[in-house]
């Protein structure tokens, strides 16, 4: 066993990734994933796809702050697309544009069509 003291080593480490107690680690967290819903009350919204699009498409905001947020959609979404989000009751809309884009994976998402997108906030419209 590695004293702390000598712990992290400068030398690389030799992992017997076939030992098995690390191959029963492994098939336990295999499924672990980030998802970001759940943290936060959703909130339903009003998606516009391109900032002067005047059809919207229901989603529902999953988790926010100050500089992205989670949009839970039935729509697929590419990095890069221009969204428009609003809110009910809010004054101001929410500029951003889509970093990242995927099926739901939580059981349930597929039958429903579940797509999750993470949305980078816009400062102001461009």
């Amino acid at each position: 066993m590695t004293s702390p003291e000598n712990f992290p080593t400068p030398h690389a480490v030799a992992v017997d990734w076939e030992a098995p107690h690390l191959q029963k680690l492994l098939r336990r967290v295999h499924a672990w994933q980030l998802d970001q819903r759940g943290g936060h009350a959703p909130q339903q919204v009003h998606l516009f796809i391109g900032w002067n699009s005047q059809r919207s498409h229901p989603g529902q905001i999953v988790w926010r702050d100050d500089r992205a947020l989670v949009i839970q959609t039935t729509l697929s979404l590419s990095v890069g697309e221009r969204v428009r989000i609003e809110r009910p009751h809010a004054a101001r809309a929410i500029w951003g544009e889509v970093i990242q884009s995927r099926l739901g994976q939580r059981p349930g998402d597929a039958e429903q069509g579940i797509q999750i997108h993470w949305v980078q906030i816009h400062a102001h419209h461009h």
